[in-house]
């Protein structure tokens, strides 16, 4: 799941299998989904660090760190500029056959995101991201 579907599908009693976050959403969801055994995939940039000081401490399963620049040591770039196409490009490196992505709306900001504006910013380049990779289907 990308960050806000974690709090949606727990809200339905769902663990998902991997969880991508920038922990911007309902963190406390995603430290017991990765608790549950979910594997949380974590993107580093310059507007979180105080919140991965604060939370990474409290994830106990496995956790695999993301960044969107160059990577390093045990930190990774498999693409993506949001969660969701982050999670797509992760899909795609590790050779997902089919990448169905269920409720992603490039046209309306969730009730978990922020900044309405910057988000419908982060959709227009998401959208043309996941366009590249001719294995998507949106259900």
């Amino acid at each position: 799941s990308a960050d806000p579907a974690t709090s949606l599908l727990m809200e339905k009693g769902i663990i998902p299998d991997i969880i991508v976050t920038d922990i911007d959403g309902i963190v406390e969801d995603q430290i017991t989904a990765n608790r549950e055994g979910a594997i949380v995939v974590v993107h580093a940039h310059g507007n979180n660090m105080d919140k991965l000081k604060q939370y990474i401490p409290m994830f106990d399963g496995k956790l695999i760190g993301t960044t969107q620049s160059k990577p390093f040591d045990n930190i990774y770039n498999f693409g993506g500029f949001t969660d969701g196409d982050r999670a797509v490009y992760l899909a795609d490196c590790f050779g997902a056959k089919k990448i169905f992505l269920a409720g992603f709306d490039f046209e309306n900001v969730r009730k978990y995101s922020k900044s309405k504006e910057l988000k419908m910013k982060k959709l227009k380049w998401a959208k043309r991201i996941i366009e590249k990779i001719d294995r998507v289907y949106f259900v």
